[in-house]
């Protein structure tokens, strides 16, 4: 019988969300029946095989609790100083993140850059979570571990969990970092790596050092990393993922802040949360299932959570209207599919009419439909799966998805009809692999989830050479008119600290480290990665420092939103700039007035 470790990492199981915590008396079949993970209070992930599951569809499992995909918000001057932070890390504040952790759910970290060590060598992680590395597949004793470790992992009573708790994969504590560190090949003894560089970069962008090389505020923060896994097979096949994108589900990014909460309770210690990844699937209203969970995390004292405001302005994925209207979408060469979603407005009941490139025409398609209807365009060999939610869960929104399989190239038209207003988006750029795009897009409401949760820090971008706003950059406001994003960051052409790209190993794990240097980034995952880095600052003058030690995150952005700078002729706050520019030095002098 397999572990439950193995079931999560096999792609004959699924994992699958729901908002209820097994009987007790169903506990003690976790190991026969299924595994289930903790995320919260209400909230965890059910691992079963797929033989006693539905299909994947959102009639079978609901909208809110597929899990969604999320991509890095990252496209492959000096901007601490416009944003306040260097100001404040000199006399008389000395602020550089002491005795404050950032918590960082990504592709991983480079923990043998000097950037993340102190003066003495030693490492500024407290520990990595590899999600990609299993922890053991044996059987016997070994087995019972992996089941004492699930217990423990889903047991809030126990207050202070064992470094090696999680559900699957790997812990590394920091003095296994240590470790490696002073050997000569450290991948032989902390294999974990960061492929793709993005969760480095967010990591430097935050607090980077190297020598006199300041790359973020934080300077003297602690990390707590969690490497994600890639979204199984089967979603990036349901959600139609382009073959090579960087793809992660939100069941694993809710799992990676739980394991940061539980991890850093005992240093009691300030814990900023940076997320540098979104998605455009969701209602953009602040109620979906991943913004519910940022916010109780940012209800608590000591936390904070800063979130992208992704990369989708300038990417014609929304479009809005009302009435009846024709929506003209194209689909480029070399598609293999896209979802759309269509959201309508309470407490209209809309409906739409489908015609293809070719000309084929689909009946009247209601969005009270159950179950999934499946419409086959003959002449264009595409299919179209169309479900409909009339109440979705976390909005109550109307909600029909529209899922492309094998587009015809060329012009579809959506015929809105009986609509009230209504928004449609398509996934973020990185997941669609050509061009599809709406011709007469709406730049505004772009910013990708869970941007808008309320008491979440969302930051949009700018470029601070210039000071303009970045095109790309998501915009708010949300679809209720809430006040998104809170603030501007720099994003565009960031400094972060790296290594000159290397080839990986072979089996014996000997490789060359590569050079020392750094490189630029740009992208909204770098705007949230400075302003974490600032809040780190924020967290030290209150909490460490004392002077406001029942702060919580709702308070920090509050105070960045006081201090942040204005530009002469723009009305805030706007659906650009949220309150302004960030800037941590103009947050200090606001609290002496």
């Amino acid at each position: 019988m397999p572990s439950c470790e193995e079931r999560i990492y096999s792609n004959d199981y699924y994992s699958a969300l729901f908002d209820f915590w097994p009987l007790e008396e169903e506990m003690g079949n976790l190991s026969s029946d299924f595994c289930y993970m903790k995320i919260s209070d209400i909230l965890g992930a059910l691992v079963i095989h797929k033989s006693l599951l539905a299909s994947l569809s959102y009639t079978n499992y609901t909208y809110r609790f597929l899990p969604k995909l999320y991509a890095p918000m990252q496209n492959v001057s000096f901007p601490l100083l416009k944003s306040g932070i260097l100001q404040v890390q000199q006399p008389p504040l000395s602020l550089t993140g002491e005795n404050v952790i950032i918590g960082i759910a990504d592709s991983g970290i480079d923990y043998t850059l000097p950037a993340f060590r102190r003066e003495d060598g030693s490492s500024r992680i407290l520990a990595i979570w590899d999600q990609t590395i299993p922890y053991g597949t044996g059987s016997g004793s070994q087995d019972e571990n992996m089941a004492d470790r699930m217990r423990r992992w889903n047991n809030d009573s126990i207050k202070k969990r064992g470094s090696m708790d999680v559900p699957f994969g790997t812990v590394y504590t920091q003095a296994q970092i240590n470790e490696a560190l002073g050997s000569e090949n450290p991948f032989m003894k902390v294999p974990s790596r960061d492929e793709t560089g993005h969760g480095s970069a967010v990591a430097g962008a935050a607090g980077g050092k190297v020598g006199d090389e300041v790359y973020g505020g934080a300077i003297n923060a602690e990390y707590v990393i969690v490497k994600c896994r890639q979204a199984g097979e089967e979603l990036r096949q349901f959600y139609y993922i382009a073959e090579g994108a960087q793809a992660y589900s939100e069941t694993d990014l809710m799992l990676g802040y739980r394991f940061m909460d539980s991890y850093c309770e005992p240093f009691q210690k300030p814990l900023v949360y940076c997320l540098g990844m979104g998605s455009s699937m969701g209602p953009h209203d602040g109620t979906s299932l991943f913004s519910e969970f940022l916010n109780n995390i940012a209800l608590q004292r000591s936390r904070a959570v800063v979130v992208c405001g992704g990369n989708e302005g300038n990417q014609a994925g929304h479009f809005s209207g009302s009435g009846d209207r024709d929506v003209e979408l194209r689909s480029g060469e070399g598609v293999n599919g896209f979802t759309l979603e269509i959201w309508g407005s309470i407490p209209e009941i809309f409906a739409i009419i489908l015609v293809s490139p070719g000309g084929e025409s689909t009946a009247v398609l209601s969005s009270i439909v159950s179950g999934t209807k499946r419409i086959n365009f003959i002449f264009e060999n595409t299919v179209v799966y169309v479900e409909a939610e009339l109440a979705e869960q976390s909005s109550g929104r109307t909600l029909m998805v529209l899922r492309f399989e094998n587009p015809t190239p060329g012009l579809w038209r959506i015929k809105m009809r009986n609509a009230g207003s209504f928004h449609m988006w398509l996934p973020v750029k990185s997941f669609l692999g050509g061009e599809v795009y709406f011709l007469q897009p709406d730049p505004e409401i772009t910013l990708t989830e869970p941007a808008y949760a309320q008491e979440v820090i969302t930051a949009s971008t700018y470029a601070d050479e210039t000071g303009a706003f970045w095109g790309d950059s998501g915009r708010g406001f949300a679809v209720d008119g809430q006040i998104k994003p809170d603030l501007s960051a720099p994003g565009v052409d960031v400094p972060v600290p790296g290594r000159a790209p290397v080839a990986l190993p072979g089996p014996d794990g000997a490789e060359s480290m590569g050079n020392l240097g750094s490189f630029t980034v740009t992208g909204s995952s770098m705007s949230a990665a400075i302003t974490a880095g600032a809040v780190a600052q924020f967290l030290e003058w209150a909490i460490v420092r004392e002077n406001d030690v029942f702060i919580k995150g709702r308070e920090v952005k509050s105070y960045l939103q006081r201090g942040a700078s204005k530009e002469a002729g723009v009305e805030y706050p706007d659906r650009r700039w949220g309150y302004g520019k960030l800037n941590l030095q103009q947050a200090f002098e606001a609290l002496r007035v």
